[in-house]
């Protein structure tokens, strides 16, 4: 058996046949080269195994392997499981990294000595020959490296908030850490796993790191922004939230105890929907008569709906939004040519 690598990528992929190729390059071409790439395919019914097979055969580092089928969280696990690196970098199949991404995350870690760091990232849509992006942080406080502590991991990870929530940022994890302290995801979760394992660590003592370099790509298509919270989704949050230690006093659990009224709150919000499009108005208010969390969610939502229905809702000048063109070129090039047009992603190691 080969020495383990220092960093071990991992990506949970089902039915991305149409992505995961670029997500697998983009990994390959990392300048960090001591890696491993463990791809866990979780019942593909399309080419994602096909596929993900072809770079095993022109990479040792790429590891294919066969997904438990008992949801997202397992699949996570069973990529932290099978990883052989002391450090674990989460990459989604339809995303791409910078390809100094792992570098940076690993040359500031070492200088800081964290158990868990993150890139501010890119969100981007390619709609045929064009490429749109979008700066996920904006703002001063996202433009220098720092510390985020629990409490503001918390209080900017409420369903509604405004601003940057860092539980969307994809972590480099201190395998070590987490083994030691016998966390993993949690497998009755369906959304929020990464931030709900996030926040247990850093409960557990672990440090978070966060860097204004956008070297993680996200990306926008139909799949991905067409989710909606279900209430079985806000009741796996809720019952997360509930376990989180709220006895002590001070600031954080102030925080986790306002985690626990928002998820209550947008349960709130799906009944108080519900009643609107059942004509039944007055429960309505009168479900959102006493809270706020669910009297925001609505109007948001009402807001959003009208808006689309009459055309009106348009990125603004705010939005950071920027269009710069594409090309048909094979894999490699289209790969360097999202990187060059992802302009915000300039980087200062």
């Amino acid at each position: 058996m080969t020495a383990a690598p220092l960093v071990s990528v991992l990506m949970v992929a089902r039915n991305s046949a149409a992505f995961i190729d670029a997500a697998i390059l983009s990994a390959r071409e990392q300048s960090l080269t001591d890696i491993e790439i463990v791809v866990v395919d979780d019942g593909s019914s399309d080419g994602t195994a096909q596929l993900a097979r072809a770079h095993t055969a022109t990479d040792s580092r790429v590891r294919l392997l066969e997904g438990p089928q008992k949801g997202l969280s397992a699949v996570r696990n069973a990529s932290l499981q099978a990883a052989r690196g002391r450090f674990a970098a989460i990459l989604d199949s339809d995303d791409i990294l910078h390809p100094r991404h792992l570098e940076w995350l690993m040359a500031r870690r070492a200088r800081v000595g964290v158990e868990i760091s993150v890139t501010n990232m890119i969100e981007f849509q390619e709609e045929g020959s064009s490429l749109t992006t979008r700066p996920f942080a904006q703002g001063p406080m996202w433009n220098e490296a720092r510390q985020i502590g629990a409490e503001e991991y918390v209080g900017r990870g409420m369903i509604g908030g405004k601003g940057a929530l860092p539980g969307y940022l994809k972590p480099l994890f201190d395998i070590s850490f987490l083994r030691a302290n016998g966390l993993g995801y949690d497998e009755r979760l369906r959304i929020g796993e990464d931030f709900d394992l996030v926040l247990r660590a850093m409960l557990g003592g672990a440090r978070y790191l966060y860097l204004p370099q956008a070297t993680y790509y996200y990306r926008r298509h139909s799949a991905s922004t067409s989710h909606r919270l279900s209430r079985a989704d806000l009741e796996g949050l809720l019952r997360a939230a509930q376990a989180y230690p709220c006895e002590a006093d001070g600031a954080l659990a102030v925080e986790l105890l306002a985690r626990r009224a928002n998820l209550e709150g947008a349960l709130l919000h799906l009944d108080t929907i519900a009643a609107i499009k059942a004509g039944k108005l007055v429960r309505a208010l009168r479900l959102t008569a006493g809270n706020r969390d669910a009297r925001h969610l609505t109007l948001s939502s009402l807001y959003e709906a009208t808006a689309k229905r009459i055309g009106r809702l348009q990125p603004s000048r705010e939005d950071g939004l920027a269009a710069s063109p594409m090309l048909g070129e094979p894999l490699a090039e289209r790969l360097r040519a999202i990187t060059q047009g992802l302009q915000s992603a300039v980087l200062n190691p």
